[in-house]
């Protein structure tokens, strides 16, 4: 399957550095053009077929978002490109894009191109997939515009994704290397990532680790035990145990949190 891609990047090098890895390491793509920002994108856009698009995070005048939200985001997959910028990469980290690292790795970049291309089959067989990943990049959007706490977060599964509210997860919890979210309608969702992932993204002063293998949503706490042990009583009925080390910092931050 051939995949025609647009590059956009404000910056000349990165450009051409990008346009030469995929030229070099990536046979079933073609770089139908490339553009220096938004306005020249849409342009490009509206004379060829795109089935990819390589699109820089942060652009003068406007940005990769301000360039998705001018166009119909059913007809593309997009690879965002970016700086290490913290906020950026944890909410990227939390939808359903997937996304580079600038200076961009070959193998990473083979990865996406692969996970991009099945993704675009998977959206075209499956309408309400499509829907869900626009849902994710509008999300995204809204998160690194506003620069506020991720509120929803794409949870990726074998047949796809499934987006969910943060507010509504009870506690993670470890299960080797997947992770088991405890939803507040009782639903249980399974994922192949580990914990340690998912405690990047979530806000430290409401998602607080008290395990090595649990990650509890203060909102939930019910009750504090110290009866054989130390415990957490979440508003499931769960009784997530603490371990000794994590005692103090768990009373810190209940304490803290109570205090909002």
């Amino acid at each position: 399957m051939r995949l025609n891609s647009l590059i956009v990047d404000d910056e000349l090098l990165a450009r051409k550095v990008l346009s030469s890895l995929i030229t070099s390491y990536c046979p079933t793509v073609t770089i139908v053009g490339m553009a220096d920002s938004a306005e020249s994108a849409r342009k490009l856009l509206a004379q060829n077929a795109i089935d990819i698009i390589f699109l820089d995070v942060n652009m003068p005048n406007e940005s990769g978002f301000d360039l998705l939200d001018s166009l119909d985001n059913t007809l593309y997959s997009v690879i965002f490109v970016t700086g290490n910028e913290e906020f950026a990469l944890r909410a990227l980290k939390a939808s359903a894009a997937d996304f580079l690292l600038k200076p961009v790795d070959i193998e990473e970049l083979k990865q996406s191109i692969i996970k991009a291309g099945i993704l675009r089959e998977m959206r075209f067989q499956n309408k309400q997939l499509n829907t869900d990943y626009i849902s994710s990049l509008t999300n995204l959007s809204d998160s690194i515009r506003n620069k506020q706490n991720i509120s929803r977060i794409t949870l990726h599964h074998l047949q796809g994704f499934k987006i969910i509210s943060v507010a509504e997860i009870i506690y993670l919890e470890a299960d080797g290397n997947y992770t088991i979210f405890h939803m507040q309608n009782n639903e249980k969702i399974v994922v192949s990532k580990g914990m340690g992932e998912y405690e990047q993204l979530l806000d430290e002063n409401i998602f607080i680790r008290v395990h090595k293998s649990f990650i509890i949503n203060l909102f939930y706490l019910k009750e504090y035990s110290t009866v054989d042990g130390y415990f957490a009583m979440l508003s499931d009925g769960a009784n997530v145990i603490i371990s000794r080390r994590r005692v103090d910092y768990f009373l810190e931050k209940v304490k803290h949190y109570n205090l909002k």
